[in-house]
């Protein structure tokens, strides 16, 4: 990468299992001399980490997920790297607010979502299913088969909201999302978007998948 002008970017993924091999990654950065090799070339190396969205395989790691303390594992060059990759003040507005704290905010929330858009982006997987490029593409978020479906049938699904995923985000209020699937004693660590999909995520896979 380097030799054709390119820089290489780090982004790492942080949970309670892996927070502590941090420092293996500051080496890691420092060894291979990536801050001087980029700025030789006229670029800038980056480094970020964070904990990602609780969703698809992600979504088995909700018992290792990060809370307040875990910040503290964070070698501090990562944490300023990071804070200048996101152009934050600290790690607390990159990580999020705690399970608790957002359970309580979401409670007064009486909103639905809708992620129809003029101009949408569709993911395509190998079989030729469509899914909004929204979340991880899942049954929950499925809008038809290209082949099979044809192109109209796939976007009136998506227009109408009849994915099972869309359907709830544009019919149950966040707050019953919240009250049915968040957990009001949780320290976890999440950003206030990334929780609300989560919630929504759980609620889907109750209502459309676990009964």
């Amino acid at each position: 990468m380097l030799a054709n002008g390119i820089a290489p970017r780090i982004q790492t993924f942080v949970n309670k299992r892996n927070i502590a091999q941090l420092p293996q990654v500051l080496r890691l950065i420092k060894n291979q001399e990536w801050e001087k090799r980029c700025g030789d070339i006229g670029r800038e190396f980056s480094f970020f980490l964070h904990q990602g969205s609780c969703d698809g395989e992600n979504r088995k790691l909700y018992d290792q997920w990060i809370t307040r303390e875990d910040i503290a594992l964070i070698p501090e060059e990562l944490e300023e790297m990071t804070l200048r990759y996101f152009g934050k003040g600290s790690m607390k507005e990159v990580l999020g607010q705690t399970e608790e704290e957002l359970y309580d905010w979401f409670l007064d929330d009486f909103s639905t979502g809708d992620i129809v858009s003029e101009e949408p982006v569709f993911f395509i997987d190998s079989r030729f299913n469509v899914y909004p490029n929204y979340e991880s593409p899942s049954p929950l978020w499925m809008l038809g088969n290209l082949k099979e479906d044809g192109a109209e049938r796939v976007l009136e699904c998506y227009a109408e909201k009849r994915s099972p995923a869309q359907h709830v985000l544009a019919s149950v209020p966040a707050c019953e999302l919240a009250k049915s699937c968040g957990h009001p004693h949780s320290h976890k660590l999440f950003g206030k978007w990334d929780y609300k999909n989560f919630l929504l995520e759980e609620y889907c896979r109750r209502l459309y998948i676990e009964n």
